[in-house]
């Protein structure tokens, strides 16, 4: 005689969780992805430098960290070498007249400059072995130096990437004779976009075979795909019956853990490549019986028309039917 399992059946993986995996979707978070689209994700276990992917990093940090951290490489490596040739003795370089500590270290820190930069105005040179060796080994190091930073310069502006600007939250407005679910996106750069479609997952939790299973559902666009993006676009999901969202309210999608993933990707026409951008909105960041302001503005100087950027986020509350 055969014994029968009486062990509850397994829940088998959802193929459509976006690749978050059953064990994520089963458990209670605050949000999945953070509004600037990276994912709400600790990764532990590999050291610093298996981890690290300094070309990537490097790439991506923003302008201003980017420059600073060369300032920063530049005068560091200076600075070292600057105390390097003051350690080499006081007849290490010629040209010098200084008679004090602070001025004759400032002549190794600039000779340092004029070497890591191959500058070589003549004035500093070296004098003994320990200069030579020090001005040789810098050299090299200067112009692997200036090769690299020149190829991250090049890397950071070759780069395509989208730039769009989310509206800070979801409305639930009027749509024809029903309502609809919207978000406002728009491009924030000069550069134009082509060929964009957009998708929009809405997650929630359910329960299913005695667990609370987080599920995911691809919402029906009013439009998939618009060809041009000059101005702002409003992403329209109708809540009709075949609709996730239908019945449903904000009580129920706070009880449900409701959060809506926003993916976008589109072609640069600038590059010809094509870009990608997302966002996610949380239950308490969708707002109900609501609709976006108008952020369009006449035209100026023989434009057709023009948008207000700053007025993107803006919306009114309507009176209850």
């Amino acid at each position: 005689m055969i014994k029968k399992s009486t062990s509850p059946p397994a829940v088998k993986e959802d193929t459509n969780d976006l690749g978050f995996g059953s064990r994520l979707s089963q458990q209670h978070v605050s949000r999945m992805m953070n509004r600037d689209g990276s994912f709400n994700v600790d990764r532990d276990g590999l050291s610093v430098v298996r981890s690290l992917s300094l070309y990537h990093w490097l790439i991506t940090i923003s302008w201003s960290k980017f420059i600073l951290l060369t300032m920063v490489f530049y005068l560091t490596v200076n600075i070292l070498f600057g105390w390097a040739y003051y350690a080499a003795g006081p007849d290490a370089l010629n040209g010098t007249e200084s008679t004090t500590f602070t001025e004759h270290y400032w002549n190794c820190f600039f000779f340092s400059v004029e070497t890591f930069a191959t500058i070589g105005y003549g004035a500093l040179n070296p004098r003994n072995a320990a200069a030579n060796i020090l001005m040789t080994v810098e050299s090299f190091f200067g112009f692997v130096s200036v090769a690299m930073i020149t190829g991250l310069l090049f890397a950071r502006f070759a780069r395509p990437n989208a730039k769009i600007l989310y509206s800070d939250n979801a409305v639930v407005a009027p749509f024809k004779e029903g309502q609809a679910l919207m978000v406002r996106i728009i491009n924030q750069r000069s550069s134009q976009l082509i060929n964009i479609e957009p998708q929009i997952i809405f997650s929630m939790m359910s329960e299913r075979q005695g667990k609370r299973i987080r599920q995911y559902h691809s919402l029906t666009l009013d439009r998939q795909k618009v060809t041009f993006f000059p101005l702002h676009w409003t992403i329209v999901h109708a809540i009709d019956e075949k609709s996730p969202l239908h019945g449903m309210d904000a009580d129920r999608l706070r009880e449900a853990e409701t959060e809506m993933f926003v993916l976008i990707t589109a072609t640069d026409e600038t590059y010809s490549q094509t870009v990608h951008s997302r966002s996610s909105y949380r239950y308490d960041e969708i707002i109900w019986n609501a609709r976006f302001k108008d952020i369009f503005t006449p035209g100026e100087g023989g434009k057709a028309i023009g948008v207000n950027m700053d007025r993107i986020h803006d919306f009114e509350k309507l009176e209850r039917n």
